[in-house]
């Protein structure tokens, strides 16, 4: 499904539960097949997606091997749809150090990991990553930041050096309190929207790239998501998004 110039995406902002290993494989299979429907090339998922977001200091059993069966499947899913995958884990290493880490997949193969360098806010369980990624696909050549990566430099100069014109910004945004009504999932939303958009917009000003947004969204167990998928062109302007926090997905073109 290549195109003359670019790539085509579907970029899902959707509830990944937590612990909810098998319901999430489920929705990311499907996402995989909308995806294959709208002759998207690449989907793209948020930060912790597969496994929901995890801290490894009070659910060690929640962090998820590379050789875990679910990743299998997904993995295997890429090659029925016809669709490259980026989605994420909360890992754990053979030399059992914690990560946040992004996979892409395509053709039925892992094609490669990106773990999260600049760690968040509630996130000191897990181990800070080295070293930067540049993956391709569909010809494109493109990197990975991480959620409380946009806030540094690094992660986009590193990949923007070595070729990357496409950045994907997977994010899993816990929000400070629980989401009790349509006026306080509008107050998070905002405050996402604001520094997410804010912080790709600078970089891709700054670099000259594309930069594809993913978060999850909705209410999990103990902690709520404000969503946005979005695509930020090479300008700095928004090229597309969804409107609010809900859970949805956005195929966009991107003409690299």
């Amino acid at each position: 499904m290549g195109h003359d110039v670019g790539v085509r995406a579907l970029l899902a902002a959707i509830r990944c539960g937590k612990s909810e290993v098998d319901a999430n494989l489920a929705r990311h299979v499907q996402i995989l097949a909308d995806a294959a429907s709208a002759n998207c090339d690449l989907a793209v998922l948020p930060e912790m997606s597969l496994t929901g977001s995890v801290d490894p200091a009070a659910h060690p059993e929640r962090l998820m091997r590379l050789g875990d069966p679910a990743i299998g499947r997904l993995v295997r899913a890429s090659e029925e749809a016809g669709v490259a995958v980026c989605f994420g884990i909360a890992e754990r290493t053979a030399g059992r150090q914690s990560h946040i880490t992004q996979i892409c997949a395509a053709a039925g193969q892992v094609t490669g990991v990106q773990r999260k360098r600049h760690l968040g806010e509630g996130e000191e369980s897990f181990t800070a990553a080295t070293g930067t990624a540049v993956f391709q696909h569909a010809g494109v050549r493109f990197g990975i930041a991480i959620c409380a990566e946009a806030g540094f430099d690094a992660p986009f100069d590193t990949a923007a050096a070595a070729g990357a014109r496409l950045m994907l910004f997977p994010a899993a945004p816990g929000l400070h309190g629980r989401r009790t009504d349509e006026a306080s999932w509008r107050a998070g939303f905002s405050w996402w929207q604001g520094c997410s958009l804010g912080d790709a917009r600078r970089h891709a000003r700054r670099l000259g790239v594309w930069i594809a947004l993913a978060g999850q969204a909705g209410a999990t167990a103990d902690e709520d998501f404000p969503g946005l998928a979005a695509l930020v062109r090479p300008d700095g302007s928004v090229a597309a998004r969804l409107p609010d926090w809900h859970e949805g997905t956005l195929a966009v073109e991107i003409p690299l």
